[in-house]
């Protein structure tokens, strides 16, 4: 059985692109960035691996958009699932559901995608590391 982490501020990594962050771009989407942006990851329920992102600096949920393959900021939270096989890489992805964040590429400003997991590589693997 895996470990959950518990609430509190976050800076979310890729494990295969490890440079790259989960941040904000200009219009409301979840890009991979150098610069870190700050989550409070509220966990809802630990058993289940339930919790909200919100991003501190614009007060806007992180949301998966299945239908448009898109990490998108909203205002009202989406309880997501933070699913880990080791306590460290987790995906995020809606609870129940097979289709998770994922980083594209390793380009500055490139988009997170909703999707099945890709056959190869770490980008749907996500690391929790505390903010300071």
């Amino acid at each position: 059985m895996s470990t959950m982490i518990d609430s509190g501020l976050y800076n979310i990594n890729n494990v295969q692109y490890s440079n790259r962050y989960i941040v904000m771009s200009g219009n409301n989407e979840f890009v991979g960035h150098d610069v870190p942006d700050t989550f409070d990851v509220d966990v809802l329920d630990k058993v289940l691996h339930l919790a909200t992102l919100k991003d501190t600096k614009t007060d806007l949920y992180l949301t998966l958009d299945p239908q448009d393959h898109k990490v998108v900021g909203k205002t009202e939270p989406q309880i997501l699932q933070l699913s880990s096989e080791d306590n460290v890489n987790f995906t995020i992805h809606p609870q129940d559901v097979n289709e998770v964040a994922y980083l594209k590429d390793d380009g500055n400003w490139s988009w997170i995608y909703v999707g099945p997991a890709p056959e190869k590589g770490n980008s749907q693997y996500w690391n929790f590391c505390p903010a300071n």
